[in-house]
């Protein structure tokens, strides 16, 4: 949904800018010498024009080219989302212009008059500059979504705003979820496939992430860390349906990863929940990281789940935000001791 937002804010700034410039430049009369000319209607018809369009382009970059585009390189995907944008935008603008036309001369809109007049100024005279600010507009949009997105969702806007350039604390839940038996099929498929492997993995947790609120926080090797915020995490039960939502769609796409690996992926994963530091770190390679005990319980939290022989394990911590759920059912596994921690630590597994 932020993308669409995003989009149609974005668009209607550039046909705000786009529209006050040639009125500007024309001194707010009529190219035409139309006698119903009137700035504030050709302002309000443009904005409307553009809020449509701009909802369904991005309705298709959300529902449909991102996902078809997702593997593809970035130059690629650029390359083919700014033609597809393009072709819809000129469509859009030639209609707003015809009906404009057809307004200000109070003829059919698509009568021989408004259509001589579509030809002889803006097909033949402002069609080219159309492109041109329109294609910069659009590559810049898909550019910024794209930064976004690499950042992760949220996080440019912390930086531009400097949200965390000085250490803050923040409540938030991590899993620390990883490839079971990684080893074993990392030496069967050797170092490209199994690269693959976890490219096809990461790529089928995406929408999961989506749909659960979720924010990956990192990618280390065969292991990625998700992130929610406290309510988040726990409202709707995301950070456990998280798991369970991967596995199963794992599941669904069994015969389409042992025909091509030979082997389903299955992963196990630790969950905690705390106070940490978040911090802007870095200078050539800025990014956004979180610092605390939270973390490093959670991973060795993680690392405890083939010595239970369990797929989902969590603290404590975790367990006392859940107390009046029935979906799923808690697990006592004992006090134990994690590796490098002095304290002792309540885990749980996780079943359905």
């Amino acid at each position: 949904m932020y993308k669409i937002l995003f989009l149609i804010c974005f668009w209607e700034c550039c046909v705000i800018f786009i529209t006050y410039y040639d009125a500007s430049v024309l001194g707010f009369k009529s190219a035409i010498d139309g006698e119903y000319y009137s700035f504030l209607f050709t302002l309000l018809t443009n904005t409307i024009n553009c809020f449509i369009g701009a909802s369904i382009l991005g309705s298709l970059e959300v529902l449909l080219l991102n996902k078809l585009l997702r593997k593809k390189p970035l130059g690629i995907s650029l390359l083919i989302k700014t033609t597809i944008y393009m072709m819809f935008i000129l469509f859009f603008t030639s209609f707003g212009a015809l009906y404009l036309y057809s307004h200000e001369i109070a003829k059919p809109m698509f009568g021989s008059e408004v259509l001589q007049l579509f030809y002889s100024l803006y097909l033949n005279s402002r069609v080219f500059s159309e492109i041109i600010f329109w294609s910069i507009a659009c590559i810049l949009a898909l550019f910024i979504l794209q930064i976004n997105e690499k950042f992760g969702q949220g996080i440019l806007v912390n930086f531009l705003l400097g949200k965390y350039h000085r250490p803050k604390e923040d409540n938030r839940i991590f899993m620390f979820m990883d490839l079971k038996s990684s080893t074993t099929y990392a030496e069967k498929l050797g170092h490209i496939r199994y690269s693959q492997l976890i490219q096809d993995c990461f790529f089928d947790l995406t929408e999961i992430v989506l749909s659960y609120e979720a924010k990956i926080y990192q990618y280390v090797g065969d292991e990625v860390v998700l992130s929610w915020d406290v309510h988040m995490g726990i409202n709707q039960e995301n950070c456990l349906k998280t798991f369970f939502a991967y596995q199963d769609l794992l599941q669904s796409k069994s015969s389409y990863y042992k025909n091509k690996y030979g082997m389903v992926p299955e992963f196990k994963a630790g969950l905690n929940l705390g106070a940490v530091t978040v911090a802007e770190v870095g200078e050539i390679k800025k990014e956004l990281a979180y610092h605390g005990d939270v973390l490093n319980t959670a991973a060795r939290i993680q690392s405890k789940c083939n010595d239970f022989q369990k797929k989902l394990l969590v603290s404590e911590q975790i367990i006392t935000h859940f107390e009046k759920q029935m979906t799923y059912e808690f697990e006592f596994l004992g006090n134990v001791i994690l590796k490098g921690k002095e304290k002792s630590v309540n885990i749980y597994a996780v079943n359905r």
